[in-house]
């Protein structure tokens, strides 16, 4: 029987499935262990399923107003409210509400951790009907470090470095902000763009800023000059989203139509040292969440439907 069983498990992390869930999933992540795949859905409701059966393990409810959220390496769920701009932590096995921040009575607009959860970034509205922002830092028992400008036209992609010293945040503006994570001090402006980041996150090892968007190309930003180091072409569509695996080995980026949010889009999954593409991959509609597994074996796809597809994270 137990030789059995273990076949089974063998033979189902053997092969890509898809995940369904009772409401869309907009964004996921894998827990620490890589035992959970967890989605942000659009109920207000975090759901866990087992990563190799699907099968449902929680459901875990959150507050009911709009809210965005980030999923840091499976450590938590991170949301900030539309409304008042409130930051809320829950952990991600128990569902538990960790720590919670103070409202600043502006809508929230985007959200960013470091891998860790221990600092938080989160972008909101000036009052009144500006669409300029604010970026505000958090430490992990809750102290704001600081407030400063973030760029006109709101905040399109956010990213904290492994070290949790680095916030970048591209804006509408075309920009990509750099500020040092500590004291909000503007460490660069790139202007080198002419369409706006719409992902982003940095490499493992914190030495390459990694962004994509309207222009289908992924830059490679050295983090000691914000240059661009290299870049890959090739994606069909804009990119909506993005992944790094854990190892530093792979890169994974999401398609999103001109057209439309509804039109079949392309995942590319490329070996980060080579640049080549490993796998192409089929999503049905925009691909708003990318999450490799810890073990950097698999790779995790959401697309605002009631099902996450996943597909091992290597050639085929």
């Amino acid at each position: 029987m137990r030789a059995l069983l273990l076949l089974t498990t063998a033979a189902l992390m053997a092969q890509d499935r898809t995940i369904t869930s009772e409401a869309d999933v907009v964004a996921i992540a894998f827990s620490k262990d890589g035992s959970t795949v967890a989605g942000q859905c659009t109920d207000n409701k975090l759901r866990l399923w087992d990563a190799r059966t699907g099968a449902p393990k929680k459901t875990i409810e959150w507050r009911k107003d709009e809210r965005l959220a980030a999923l840091p390496s499976g450590t938590g769920l991170v949301a900030i409210s539309r409304t008042d701009g409130s930051i809320e932590f829950r952990d991600l096995e128990t569902g538990q509400q960790a720590r919670q921040y103070a409202a600043v009575q502006r809508r929230g607009r985007r959200i960013a951790a470091s891998p860790d959860g221990s600092a938080i970034a989160g972008s909101t509205r000036l009052d009144g009907n500006s669409r300029d922002e604010v970026m505000r830092m958090w430490d992990a028992t809750g102290k704001e470090r600081f407030s400063v400008p973030s760029g006109t036209g709101g905040t399109s992609a956010m990213a904290l470095s492994p070290d949790g010293m680095t916030l970048a945040a591209g804006s509408y503006d075309t920009n990509i902000r750099v500020w040092n994570a500590r004291n909000g001090e503007l460490r660069s402006r790139i202007q080198d763009q002419l369409v706006s980041m719409f992902a982003m996150d940095f490499t493992p090892d914190g030495r390459f800023l990694v962004a994509a968007g309207v222009e289908r190309t992924v830059y490679f930003y050295d983090t000691r000059n914000w240059r661009v180091a290299r870049k890959f072409t090739g994606q069909p569509e804009m990119i909506s989203s993005l992944a790094i695996s854990a190892d530093g080995k792979l890169l994974a980026t999401g398609g999103f139509s001109e057209f439309t949010q509804e039109n079949p889009v392309k995942i590319l999954l490329r070996d980060l040292g080579s640049g080549n593409i490993v796998r192409t991959l089929d999503a049905p509609r925009i691909v708003g969440s990318l999450a490799f597994s810890p073990d950097s074996k698999w790779l995790a796809a959401a697309h605002g439907r009631k099902a996450i597809q996943v597909w091992a994270a290597g050639a085929k």
